[in-house]
């Protein structure tokens, strides 16, 4: 049975209730005793009375107290940070007004509004297409021609084109915000635009195989060059930094063709390189050589210098000693002579004169001189036969010497 039963002769058998029947709380009350404790805090007493406020100025001290609240919740608002790798521009009443650097600052909410760029991130978009080439005579059209020459030549240039694919990436960051927002309607779709018309540009005053081959930087660092002056033109508040060149191939029919063309020019690299690791092996050797000839023919000409100036110097002094006794000096030097002729044969001259039966001939000594003489071939390394107190040597067809004997 319940403990409030209808009916039940206004009895209330509710535990938590207890004898007394509670009622809702006097809001009116509530709110009187909170402005009266307020009063009491901001109010002053003039004599014994103290001031009585109507409701109507109860009500503006409310309302004051709710506007200094909403004050300092709108100042605090303001407060936004700005990391060290962005900018924020601050606009007010809708126009430009100053772009903070990074730090803590303060807008003022409702007035101003903001925007945070990171001008450090780095941004990036391909492109990818076939961009027709210049023709491979085009180079060669002559500067004046009539018009069905030109109609004609325009005809087997236009023939002469090529289509080639490139893949293009560019790398780009935000340099000035203030430009970025306000300057450009679109500045993403602008540096694409900007980028297919430079590659196109580029790639049409380029034949197809410097394109494939040779003029891949050349490509890469035109792009780059037009991209960066039609930017700055625009001052879309854009810094392009990189332009690379992923993928350039020719078109399917030529491919195997600009393949070959490719590993001929590599194959061109690697012989060049090594003639060029022969030429560094070699050259060291043969100048090492050149030098060893070139330092041998100094000493033999300096050996022959000598030699002559010892030569000279010896018939000098000849001269001197022939002036005084020139009978003495001529025997001498004819002694002399065959002495340094006759030491270098195998041959032994007898006087058969001389009445000396014992006569020593070193026949060994012969022996092995002829076969050193015959195995060399250079008459200077025999080795003289005898002294002249083994043997004796006598030429008798010689008048002065047997005149001197006499």
């Amino acid at each position: 049975m319940p403990w409030n039963e209808p009916g039940g002769n206004g009895k209330n058998n509710d535990p938590w209730n207890g004898k007394k029947e509670q009622k809702p709380p006097d809001l009116d009350k509530f709110l009187k005793d909170l402005i009266r404790q307020l009063r009491s805090l901001f109010t002053h007493k003039t004599g014994k009375a103290a001031w009585q406020p109507s409701m109507n100025h109860e009500m503006g001290f409310v309302l004051g107290v709710a506007l200094v609240i909403v004050f300092f919740a709108w100042a605090l608002s303001g407060l936004f940070i700005v990391n060290p790798a962005e900018e924020a521009v601050i606009l007010r009443f809708g126009k430009y007004s100053e772009t903070m650097q990074p730090g803590l600052h303060w807008f003022a909410r409702f007035i101003d509004s903001k925007y945070i760029l990171d001008v450090q991130k780095i941004y990036s978009f391909s492109l990818q297409g076939d961009f027709i080439t210049k023709s491979s005579d085009q180079s060669d059209l002559p500067n004046s021609l009539d018009d069905a020459a030109a109609k004609k030549t325009a005809e087997l240039s236009d023939q002469s084109k090529n289509l080639v694919n490139v893949e293009l990436n560019v790398q780009y960051r935000i340099s000035d915000p203030r430009a970025y927002l306000f300057n450009v309607v679109d500045p993403d779709a602008t540096i694409k635009a900007v980028a297919s018309g430079a590659l196109s540009d580029m790639v049409g005053q380029m034949k197809l195989d410097e394109v494939l081959t040779t003029g891949r930087e050349t490509l890469s660092s035109g792009i780059l060059e037009r991209v960066r002056k039609v930017l700055s033109s625009y001052s879309a508040g854009l810094e392009v930094i990189t332009v690379t060149l992923r993928k350039v191939q020719a078109p399917d029919q030529v491919r195997a063709a600009f393949n070959d063309v490719n590993r001929a020019d590599q194959d061109k690299a690697t012989y060049v390189q090594q003639a060029q690791a022969y030429a560094s092996k070699v050259v060291p050797i043969a100048q090492g050589v050149a030098a060893r000839i070139l330092a041998d023919a100094n000493a033999y000409r300096q050996q022959v210098v000598l030699q002559a100036q010892a030569a000279i110097a010896k018939y000098q002094a000849i001269v001197k000693v022939y002036a005084s006794a020139p009978q003495i000096t001529r025997e001498r030097m004819y002694l002399e002579t065959m002495q340094t002729v006759l030491k270098n044969t195998s041959k032994v001259l007898i006087d058969g004169n001389v009445g000396n039966n014992l006569i020593y001939l070193p026949l060994d000594k012969l022996a092995a001189n002829k076969e050193i003489v015959k195995a060399s071939g250079n008459p200077d390394l025999a080795v003289p036969p005898a002294s002249s107190s083994q043997s004796s040597v006598v030429n008798n067809t010689t008048p002065e010497v047997k005149n001197d004997a006499n």
